[in-house]
């Protein structure tokens, strides 16, 4: 199988190296003028976004001259910004965002990543200290596991009775969405998951003004930065990190929606 990587990041390049290591001919296209990758089975481009302003992710090549380089090929890796030419050269495309093996496997990049940024901006031992996670999806219950392994007590704020019971099973404290106001003032440290307007401006208010909050949501965010930053309190906005914390194994995930993807071509 031979498989072609245009543009990106450094995911792109971790995506190449699992495709070597499967025994894959891989390579990571530098889109040069006048480059041809010749004939590919797969093809990947940037992840999460491949296309921004009409250029693909990375470079200042536009979608048309991709499409014009890229041939018909059996796999098809996208992101966002793609437009429907270029989606109609593959025979099966291939969306990380609807893997959920993929999506449980980035969950756990991502908790990775934001334990790392939570020990350098709490300054202390997380031991015995009070966590407050809002939500509790893929990510709020890796990071749930995390904190309660290394001794926090750890309330998780959630929507459902079924995430509330879930929560409780892995060791924590949990609370209604409802009712989060009551504990926002006593936490030591919070993480927001949950991308829309969770924290109020009395929430916001009732914060102490060194406890730092990890932002690992996507825009809206879950409280209003500017209002945060008004008030004074310390908010570190962590989006994306698999591709920040460890793009190399965020490609290797990658890779392997391809590989299923193949084999499910292959039934």
């Amino acid at each position: 199988m031979r498989l072609v990587a245009w543009g990106g990041d450094e995911r792109m390049k971790g995506l190449v190296q699992a495709a070597k290591q499967a025994g894959w001919d891989a390579v990571q296209a530098g889109f040069k003028r006048g480059d041809d990758p010749g004939k590919t089975d797969a093809v990947a481009l940037p992840w999460p976004h491949s296309f921004k302003d009409g250029k693909l992710t990375g470079t200042q090549v536009s979608q048309k001259e991709v499409m014009d380089a890229v041939g018909t090929c059996s796999v098809l890796l996208t992101g966002s910004g793609t437009e429907d030419q270029m989606l109609k050269k593959a025979e099966r495309l291939v969306r990380p965002e609807e893997d959920e093996m993929f999506l449980r496997f980035n969950a756990k990049l991502t908790a990775e990543g934001a334990l790392l940024s939570i020990l350098r901006h709490s300054k202390g031992a997380l031991l015995g200290k009070m966590g407050l996670i809002t939500g509790y999806g893929r990510i709020g219950q890796e990071l749930t596991a995390r904190l309660c392994a290394m001794g926090m007590f750890v309330v998780v704020c959630a929507r459902s009775e079924e995430q509330m019971r879930m929560a409780h099973g892995a060791g924590a404290h949990p609370v209604p969405l409802s009712e989060m106001a009551a504990v926002c003032e006593q936490a030591d440290i919070i993480v927001n998951t949950v991308p829309a307007r969770v924290f109020s401006k009395p929430m916001l208010e009732s914060i102490r003004l060194n406890t730092p909050i990890i932002e690992l949501a996507s825009a809206p965010y879950g409280l209003d930065l500017d209002e945060a930053v008004r008030i004074g309190l310390e908010v570190v906005v962590e989006s994306g990190l698999p591709g920040r914390y460890a793009p190399l194994d965020a490609g290797a995930a990658l890779f392997g929606c391809i590989q299923r993807a193949v084999k499910e071509e292959e039934k």
